[in-house]
């Protein structure tokens, strides 16, 4: 657990970015979409042209999350110079040899132009016409070059200087171990990718052979967000959203239109919603606009400290609007991954429940988009619900997915608050939390040397009557990712765990004073 806690330290910065990045993608999207015409309107050239600009800013960083991610899981202390620009080479090379090595008779979901590489002519014969573009492996190109990378810096460091090739320097020598073991682990998931694809193909064929089946919508909706967590979100998208595995319509025109996201889209613009699409989208919604909040708020109230909670407030109000006006899932579900995996699956299968639960319900709304980046789209957003509510074909779904929200946000809310303060540590009530909390006491100096003590969703901080007391050593081998001195005393990163601990320690004072 202090491993993965330590891994949600060094991915915090690149989240932080992330957050960033849809807040200037949904702020771009607030200006520009068609769909909120009737709430926010702007004919100024100049406010369009930039908000253009932040979409597309927006959307680079999205796209390319796992190449921020793998930036910041190379970064040393030392010699971090060598293992980014390793890290670059590396990351280039793996893309461009998968690009040269895989198959081509994959689904074109299977391809992106990650970073904007792309070929047009090779004089391989097998490589010949048509575009072609890097295979889309998300988070697991970024886990191989990384190891890689780090793998290969430490080699270079213990290596001879008086060796055959001696005339290269260590960091010369990093990149260039990087970049050939990148390329041939890229040989080698250009060979396996095909049988990932089949596995996934096979799944969305049995999803697609019948999509008013409750269980199906729910193993899509499970599938959705785990892959788009892996940069993958793509794959299970794009068949029910573009594709006649999302369904069929034929317009007035007589024009065959196909998937869920285009026939809602058409229909939309026609004036003739049916209220039949929509439900590959209607969940979003409420997680959006319900179930977030609820989490959100969940996790600013189990802040203890009133200075900490002013403090952080702002990011909360923040947060919250853009999951209302443009959603925030990827940072938040990648930020719950990494902090307290539990919840994430919880939140997981509750989405998966509510593909199923809509779909037994015949509760459908969509979502109107011109666009075909599935993983930058916005669906589920306030300004939309409330553009439907003149819509008499969808005023019931509008009414019970109001109903299904309200009693979402308290199921988060409270399964928040149950998760940090009795299921983060010891679930399976083994001892260990006790021996956690009885040994941070005693590194502490017990229970007399605590002045004042607070906890948050990361971190418990600690005021001592005598500093001296205090064994940082004995708190890491306790699995605090690290010790830091602040105003309000020592703030010891228990990531998840710190409420609990806090709670115990709290218990273990009351009952110190009662037997003074």
């Amino acid at each position: 657990m202090r491993n993965w806690h330590s891994l949600y330290e060094i991915l915090t910065f690149p989240i932080t970015v992330l957050f960033f990045a849809v807040f200037m993608l949904g702020l771009g999207n607030l200006i520009t979409n068609e769909a909120y015409a009737a709430f926010i309107h702007f004919d100024n050239d100049f406010v369009v042209l930039l908000a253009n600009c932040l979409m597309r800013t927006g959307t680079f960083l999205i796209t390319n999350f796992p190449f921020l991610f793998l930036v910041r899981l190379v970064a040393r202390k030392s010699g971090s110079a060598t293992t980014m620009t390793s890290a670059v080479c590396g990351y280039v090379s793996y893309l461009v040899v998968t690009m040269y090595f895989s198959r081509q008779d994959l689904p074109s979901t299977a391809y992106s132009s990650i970073l904007g590489l792309s070929m047009t002519t090779a004089s391989s014969a097998t490589m010949r016409g048509g575009v072609h573009y890097p295979l889309q492996t998300g988070i697991i190109a970024t886990a191989i070059v990384a190891l890689i990378t780090l793998g290969s810096f430490n080699s270079s460091r213990s290596r001879s200087e008086y060796s055959f090739f001696s005339f290269i320097s260590r960091d010369t020598w990093c990149v260039i171990r990087t970049s050939i073991l990148s390329s041939l682990a890229a040989v080698a998931v250009a060979w396996g990718w095909p049988y990932v694809i089949r596995m996934l193909t096979t799944a969305i064929e049995y999803i697609a052979k019948d999509t008013t089946n409750p269980v199906n919508l729910m193993m899509y909706g499970v599938m959705d967000r785990l892959l788009g967590i892996l940069n993958l979100g793509t794959l299970i998208r794009s068949p029910f959203w573009y594709s006649a595995s999302g369904g069929s319509w034929i317009s007035m025109a007589g024009t065959n239109i196909a998937g869920d996201v285009n026939i809602w889209t058409s229909q939309y613009e026609a004036s003739s919603l049916t209220g039949m699409s929509g439900r590959f989208i209607t969940p979003y919604y409420v997680i959006n606009m319900f179930a977030v909040p609820g989490l959100l708020w969940a996790m600013y109230s189990l802040q203890t400290d009133e200075l900490e909670r002013r403090r952080r407030r702002m990011f909360y109000i923040v947060t919250t609007l853009m999951s209302l006006f443009s959603g925030c899932l990827l940072p938040l579900e990648l930020s719950l991954f990494l902090l307290c995996p539990l919840l994430f699956f919880f939140h997981v299968s509750f989405m998966g429940i509510l593909f199923g639960v809509f779909q037994s319900m015949h509760v459908y709304l969509g979502f109107f988009y011109h666009g075909t980046s599935t993983m930058t789209a916005m669906p589920g957003t306030l300004l939309e619900f409330l553009s439907y509510l003149q819509n008499l074909n969808v005023q019931n779904s509008l009414i019970r997915i109001a109903a299904v929200g309200l009693l979402s946000f308290f199921i988060y809310f409270f399964m928040t608050r149950l998760y940090f303060k009795y299921l983060a540590l010891d679930l399976f009530h083994t001892g260990v939390k006790d021996d956690v909390i009885r040994g941070t006491i005693e590194s502490v100096g017990g229970v007399e040397n605590i002045k004042l003590i607070h906890s948050g969703t990361e971190r418990l901080v600690i005021s001592l009557y005598d500093s001296e007391k205090l064994n940082v050593n004995r708190l890491k081998e306790l699995g605090a990712i690290r010790v830091t001195e602040t105003k309000a005393g020592y703030a010891i990163g228990y990531g998840s765990r710190s409420t609990m601990i806090r709670i115990g320690i709290t218990k273990q004072m009351r009952e110190n004073i009662r037997n003074t």
